[in-house]
């Protein structure tokens, strides 16, 4: 069995193709300059493709990420980063738990925020806090 099979829900934060009124839109555009050594390109960017919140059938929690740059070839070179949410940050206060959690899965690096965060509707009892 694999590992999205045991996906209960999804919480998009930001999808860098979302349009307005659609889940994951932002006005904001996550990014962070590339770097792999003398090798890249001065000025090479990187981004963020989406950003989300699984909660799995299991019921714990992970942060999601995928990142992307482009060297100028056919297609863009990343990964997604998948980070388990700690069991014991869900008995924090709501904001410590959200200045935790964007320490996961490289959020931080592409300028997301605990404010960001605070803002999405529904994101605050979908990780269980009333």
């Amino acid at each position: 069995m694999g590992r999205s099979s045991h996906r209960a829900e999804k919480f998009m934060i930001y999808r860098r193709s979302a349009e307005k009124g659609e889940a994951g839109y932002s006005e904001k555009e996550y990014s962070a300059p590339h770097y792999e050594g003398e090798k890249t390109p001065e000025g090479m960017m990187e981004w963020v493709s989406w950003y989300c919140f699984n909660k799995l059938g299991s019921g714990s929690y992970e942060a999601e990420l995928d990142e992307a740059w482009c060297w100028g070839g056919s297609h863009n070179d990343g990964g997604t980063i998948c980070t388990a949410i700690p069991k014991e940050w869900f008995s924090l206060p709501y904001d410590a738990f959200l200045n935790r959690v964007i320490t996961l899965s490289s959020a931080l690096h592409y300028g997301f925020t605990a404010e960001d965060l605070k803002g999405r509707p529904g994101l605050k009892e979908f990780f269980g806090f009333s």
